[in-house]
């Protein structure tokens, strides 16, 4: 009894030296996502949106909201929980502009492009060779692009602006082996959820 006891230790034992030296092998990562519910998508919604209700006889509309979305590098070092890297993020929202009061007509169209660029570090608390549970923290800049166009002087006015932006994964799953599915939730630039696939090399 006892030496089956220990030789089926040792194959444990064996799988989980092998499983580790899978995972750490796999020093890189690439990942496409997208997601919902962005921090700059959220509050220039609502700040414009508001700004708008008071001081004029117009409102936005909701449009068409694309993403954000993320392509993302990582690098595992020799611990294979830690990983660094960033991520580029990408979305846009056109809004119609219109009337509050009367027909509610059509008066003018905004369209916004955001683009977000942020370093960022990953930690595994769980990576096995096919599953990881992860937290992730990036902090970066977000780019916007404005565009509104008043069709009673056909006029457009541009904007820019550049601004402090973050992302705060508070949990991360995969599944998978060197293709993983994978799927967060938390607040940032990223959105609050978000879902995607990895590759790992």
């Amino acid at each position: 009894m006892m030496k089956k006891f220990l030789v089926l230790v040792a194959a444990a034992m064996m799988v989980a030296v092998n499983t580790s030296a899978q995972n750490e092998n796999l020093h890189h990562e690439i990942s496409l996502s997208y997601g919902v519910g962005s921090i700059t998508q959220l509050g220039g919604g609502i700040g414009e949106g508001l700004a708008k209700a008071i001081f004029s006889d117009s409102e936005y509309n909701d449009g068409f909201i694309l993403g954000p979305i993320s392509a993302e590098y990582f690098y595992h070092f020799n611990n294979p929980r830690l990983a660094l890297g960033g991520f580029v993020s990408y979305s846009k929202w056109d809004s119609d502009v219109m009337k509050r009061s009367g027909n509610k007509d059509k008066v003018g169209e905004r369209k916004r492009n955001y683009i977000a660029v942020m370093p960022a570090f990953k930690w595994y608390w769980s990576l096995k060779n096919t599953f990881g549970l992860y937290s992730k923290v990036a902090a970066g800049a977000a780019f916007l692009n404005s565009t509104e166009k008043d069709f009673a002087t056909n006029k457009s006015t541009d904007s820019n602006g550049t601004y402090f932006m973050f992302q705060l994964s508070f949990i991360g799953v995969e599944f998978g082996k060197k293709f993983r599915g994978f799927a967060e939730a938390g607040v940032g630039e990223q959105g609050f959820l978000l879902a995607g696939i990895r590759y790992k090399f």
